[in-house]
């Protein structure tokens, strides 16, 4: 049994044609412009968010392009935002009390809200590491940068307009 030991020639790989615009074309910049029109994502029905949570939502939506989040994203999103909160709040009531403090034998003992702090703490980072929004991306960081960028930059334009409309209907 003779076998052709000539190697076949290698296929070229080429890769899947991309569903999102590369950053820099103009079809990107009129996404993102269009994308901060239409505001921020909101996290879906089911999921109660608290009135504090909202600050910490807005800044944890803005740190991805509008067409990276999906539904299950959302809903990480508004666990990280009351975790968010929970953090703010339970760090304001530490501050309060001593980190040491004694227990019923007046031995000292480290107060159970640090724990606690700690404990939110490690949730926070694994929400953040699985909306990829702390530490290293899967995908090309620098992809991911300017994209995110290109978004910034519209929701600030975004913003500009908003202002100026605010200002007009003063000065009305």
């Amino acid at each position: 049994m003779a076998t052709d030991t000539a190697a076949a020639p290698a296929k070229k790989r080429t890769r899947a044609p991309s569903k999102r615009p590369q950053a820099s074309s103009v079809e990107a910049a009129i996404q993102a412009a269009v994308a901060a029109a239409e505001g921020l994502p909101r996290p879906p029905a089911h999921v109660k968010m608290r009135p504090g949570d909202w600050p910490f939502w807005d800044g944890i939506v803005r740190a991805r392009a509008r067409d990276e989040w999906t539904g299950p994203h959302l809903v990480v999103a508004a666990q990280l935002a009351r975790c968010q909160h929970d953090i703010e709040n339970e760090s304001a009531l530490l501050d309060g009390e001593k980190t040491v403090t004694s227990n019923c034998r007046g031995t000292p003992v480290v107060n159970p809200r640090v724990m606690v702090l700690e404990q939110f703490a490690r949730r926070e980072m694994a929400l953040m590491r699985s909306l990829a929004i702390a530490g290293r991306a899967v995908v090309d960081p620098r992809k991911l940068e300017a994209t995110r960028k290109l978004q910034r930059r519209a929701d600030e334009a975004q913003d500009a307009i908003a202002g100026e409309d605010d200002d007009d209907f003063l000065a009305k």
